[in-house]
């Protein structure tokens, strides 16, 4: 219900020139090679990310997270740190105070668990959208597929990390 209100009250996009700054919740699904028994559950975490908008329609984002996923065995829980890099392409709609987006990038990725870490690097492609409260600040949810090639023992294991998330953007005006 209160969603619903901020949706309508909101005020159109106007921010997208400039930094920004935010953090968001995140909620990942590891599979593929590198949790072949499935032993991982899907893990959530926070992050950080920043990024440059250079007009209304193209911006760069860096963002930083991790998450902590539980062992269904019982064992220890695996941590999977990210760094990434994207390219954002907004889609504005005018006169709306939403804005969905694509985005194409790519990252840094370790998975630890009992002291064992694997480090892998992919690319990611993802869509969502950003949804203006007030000018200068963005509710975002959006969903992310990450292609990740781990590395463990000199033997590559291709990974699949799906990720959703939701933040809170602030934009510099």
């Amino acid at each position: 219900m209160i969603v619903a209100l901020l949706l309508f009250i909101a005020a159109p996009a106007v921010a997208k020139n400039g930094f920004s700054l935010g953090f968001n919740m995140l909620f990942n699904d590891v599979s593929g090679g590198i949790n072949t028994s499935e032993n991982l559950e899907s893990g959530n975490g926070l992050g950080l990310h920043g990024g440059f908008g250079f007009n209304q329609y193209l911006s760069i984002e860096v963002g930083v997270w991790k998450t902590n996923h539980s062992d269904k065995l019982g064992g220890k829980p695996a941590d999977l740190e990210a760094g990434t890099l994207d390219l954002k392409v907004n889609l504005p709609l005018a006169g709306s105070h939403i804005e969905p987006y694509l985005l194409v990038g790519v990252g840094s990725y370790t998975l630890e668990q009992q002291g064992i870490s694997e480090d892998g690097k992919g690319g990611r492609f993802g869509l969502g959208m950003d949804i203006y409260l007030f000018p200068d600040i963005s509710f975002n949810v959006g969903i992310t597929r990450n292609s990740v090639t781990f590395t463990h023992n000199s033997v590559n294991m291709d990974g699949k990390i799906t990720t959703m998330d939701f933040g809170i953007t602030y934009h510099f005006i």
